[in-house]
């Protein structure tokens, strides 16, 4: 297989607003990458999208051929990827595949969701759409309350209280203070954690993500691509392993939702493929749309053991100046969590700090980092472990 690198990364800020569309979101994030010239718009063959809502909530379907044309990019390969808020992973391991492949030589991958022109109802009900939509969505559920029932199970299976979660959402937020891109620029201490308004006992305002809108976009090449870049004086990052693993969509119909049996078996894959064990990991990006999501991607990967995650991060294990430095540009609960897009940033937040543009947030001598990203309730999981190139 050929090797597959990032050579650039484009964002826009996650925020709330109606000036543009989705596809106009994308195309922000899509110019960025051949700002430094390293490729040129017109070699790019392939445009993969990472997209959950668009058809439901802007009724617009053939996402990918709309930002390629925006992008200036018509005429390529152009498929979109829903894998609910795994999409932009999804989008992610295409690209991935097909630069391995041969296939191609120089692909765009994006991540793109636009929800902040939609009722809270409509966006609640649209990613209900994700759930097992017969025996959850359809008769109520949400995210919301799927992510209570599994946080009540983890508190009352370990004998751990609500305020014990709470250090997981005190760092994304001090982290996102010095992130741009972030919706929420601010910090949280643990009484605001404790204080804030119940969603669905014991989710609390502090445990859950924003709704908002934004993109985020990647440049993948080829080997030769990437020396290229590097004869420019361009930092480049490998993809050392792009997996991707399923479970039983309902709740009810798995062995132990405490598992995440989605998520462990993509982390055991790439581990596998990359060679690398969970002390080789400088940086993790987890799926961190509930705080209870935090503590079990960290248990499913192997750096708590169950039951264990919250009280290393109590110690500060998990901050960006701790052992293993997660959610370092805010996560998804402070970033925001602008579903299709939310795989995109995790990767292109990974190429920064691999590539020493993190600024105030950069975490020194960091050489490989991991992200995983979540479908649902953990139904998909999509896993990349990326290197930095000297």
């Amino acid at each position: 297989m050929e090797a597959v690198y990032i050579l650039n990364a484009g964002r826009v800020p996650a925020v709330k607003s109606d000036e543009d569309d989705v596809a106009h979101l994308a195309a922000r994030a899509i110019a960025p990458l051949f700002a430094e010239q390293a490729a040129d718009p017109a070699e790019v063959t392939a445009l993969y999208v990472g997209n959950m809502l668009s058809g439901i909530l802007s009724n617009q379907q053939l996402l990918a051929p709309l930002i390629a044309q925006h992008a200036g990019l018509t005429g390529c390969e152009a498929i979109t990827a829903e894998a609910a808020c795994g999409s932009g992973a999804a989008a992610m391991r295409q690209g991935v595949m097909a630069i391995a492949s041969g296939f191609h030589s120089l692909v765009v991958v994006a991540g793109a969701e636009q929800m902040s022109r939609s009722s809270r109802d409509q966006v609640s009900r649209g990613l209900a759409t994700a759930s097992c939509w017969d025996r959850e969505g359809g008769l109520g559920e949400t995210f919301i309350t799927l992510n209570a029932r599994i946080m009540k199970r983890y508190m009352e299976h370990y004998g751990v209280s609500r305020s014990a979660f709470a250090p997981f959402a005190v760092s994304a937020h001090n982290n996102a203070q010095k992130n741009h891109c972030a919706m929420l620029q601010k910090s949280i201490t643990t009484d605001d954690y404790e204080s804030g308004r119940m969603l669905a006992d014991p989710i609390g305002l502090f445990d859950a993500p924003p709704i908002c809108d934004g993109a985020c976009a990647l440049l993948l090449g080829n080997k030769d691509m990437a020396r290229r870049a590097q004869r420019m004086g361009l930092p480049v990052v490998k993809v050392l392993a792009s997996t991707c693993a399923t479970d039983r969509l309902a709740l009810e119909d798995r062995d132990d939702p405490l598992a995440l049996a989605a998520a462990r078996d993509a982390f055991a894959k790439a581990y596998r493929i990359s060679g690398l064990t969970k002390n080789d990991i400088d940086i993790f990006e987890p799926h961190d749309a509930y705080t209870v999501m935090t503590a079990l991607s960290l248990e499913a990967a192997g750096f708590a053991a169950p039951g264990h995650s919250t009280s290393m991060a109590a110690e500060g294990m998990f901050t960006k100046n701790g052992e293993l430095p997660i959610t370092l540009f805010g996560g998804l609960k402070a970033r925001g969590h602008p579903v299709g897009a939310t795989g995109v940033y995790q990767l292109a937040e990974c190429f920064l700090q691999l590539t020493e543009q993190a600024g105030e947030l950069q975490v020194q001598g960091a050489r490989i980092a991991m992200a995983q990203n979540l479908g649902g309730a953990a139904g998909s999981a999509f896993t990349h472990i990326l290197e930095r190139v000297a």
